[in-house]
């Protein structure tokens, strides 16, 4: 494994496209779901995964992480997610409390060390412990995953465990997980929110939304989405922002999201500018948990689950294939940001009254929509709300 130097602010090469993909994969197959994926956690997992790889696994991971094109070298890749994973995990008001586990299976006999270069190296970059532990027990593995992993990101518990080994007597398991505790620049006025009816195909439910006037952000009309869009920024965080798209037509997400595919948001956020911006937001809750197995399949990875997978760099085996990546991730956006809340009673909400203006411009997300929460050069997170 190659040397990785302290680590250094640097610019940032062009994102993957790899974590948006395998978000729309996602988003497709639970459609009437309530959907949050980190494009950034993923890829940088992976990459991590690569520096303790060889050998055909190894050249697997490089190509379809475009890790050549990307870094000139693993030090400048190591650095990039350090800095990235600093941004959203340093800030004491903005940051996404993070556990990122690569749990290993190992044979009886064989030797249990995890290599101490690769153990630091996913400390020190990538916010990742690698641990030995009993993939084989079900409900003592979900026990450590519930009350040692996610008990530190929120709490909350891992509904299903699959462990398809195929006989394999060595294996990797891949856990991430991440509860998003932030503030905003400009946060909402408890006093004003109140009930406004959501659209969600047939269904029609009035829920508690967010609501201002009059809020100073950056705004678009995307004709050639058919769509508008806004961001709303967090507070300290560098370049930290919520970029919500909203379909014009109420049914009109999953062919946004089609034409999102292939768009690169960072230039989208370009066309935004600065107005007065009358804004209807529902307040929502997020838990969602998936594997990702069979979408980094999709994508083309086969060798990192294959029974040749080589890691050789992260423990003396070797031979460790990838059973599955699972993600769960958390997110409560609400009138200061996104975090817990005392819960109100729905008595105390009042409908709320909106007055139209011909020359306002607006957004009210009284349906469906996507969004994306980023900085200047990647996507932590990305997901969609559609329904209540």
């Amino acid at each position: 494994m190659s040397e990785v130097p302290n680590s250094t602010p640097s610019n940032a090469p062009y994102e993957s496209p790899l974590g948006a993909g395998i978000y729309h994969n996602i988003a497709e197959n639970f459609a009437d779901q309530n959907v949050v994926v980190s494009p950034l956690l993923l890829e940088a997992t992976l990459s991590l995964l690569y520096l303790g790889s060889d050998g055909a696994t190894a050249e697997e991971l490089q190509k379809l992480l475009r890790l050549k094109q990307r870094f000139p070298s693993n030090a400048k890749m190591a650095n990039f997610y350090a800095a990235e994973l600093a941004n959203i995990t340093g800030d004491a008001d903005t940051r996404l409390q993070l556990q990122n586990r690569l749990m290993l299976q190992t044979p009886q006999g064989s030797e249990s060390g995890i290599a101490d270069d690769f153990q630091k190296i996913s400390q020190t970059y990538f916010h990742a412990t690698a641990e030995c532990v009993d993939l084989e027990q079900p409900e003592k593995l979900r026990r450590h995953i519930n009350e040692q992993i996610l008990a530190s990101v929120g709490g909350g518990s891992w509904t299903e465990i699959l462990i398809e080994g195929g006989g394999l007597m060595a294996k990797t398991l891949l856990l991430l997980a991440g509860n998003l505790q932030s503030k905003w620049f400009l946060p909402f006025s408890a006093y004003r929110t109140g009930l406004y009816e959501f659209h969600s195909g047939s269904q029609v439910k009035s829920v508690p939304m967010l609501f201002d006037d009059d809020m100073f952000v950056k705004f678009a009309e995307l004709r050639d989405l058919d769509a508008r869009a806004i961001e709303l920024p967090y507070e300290h965080a560098e370049e930290l922002s919520m970029l919500l798209i909203l379909p014009n037509q109420r049914t009109g997400l999953a062919e946004l999201e089609k034409q999102l595919r292939g768009q690169d948001l960072g230039a989208l956020q370009q066309r935004m500018q600065m107005e007065a911006v009358q804004v209807l937001l529902p307040k929502f809750s997020i838990d969602f948990e998936c594997s990702l197995r069979q979408p980094l399949k999709q994508f083309g990875f086969e060798e990192i689950f294959a029974a040749s997978a080589n890691f050789k760099h992260l423990h003396p085996t070797g031979n460790l294939p990838v059973v599955d990546v699972l993600q769960k991730l958390r997110l409560n956006l609400n009138e200061s940001g996104s975090g817990s809340e005392l819960p109100r009673p729905a008595a105390e909400y009042k409908p709320i009254v909106i007055s139209n203006s011909s020359r306002q411009k607006f957004f009210r997300a009284d349906h469906p929509f996507f969004f994306a929460i980023r900085s200047e050069n990647v996507t932590y997170l990305m997901g969609h709300v559609v329904e209540f």
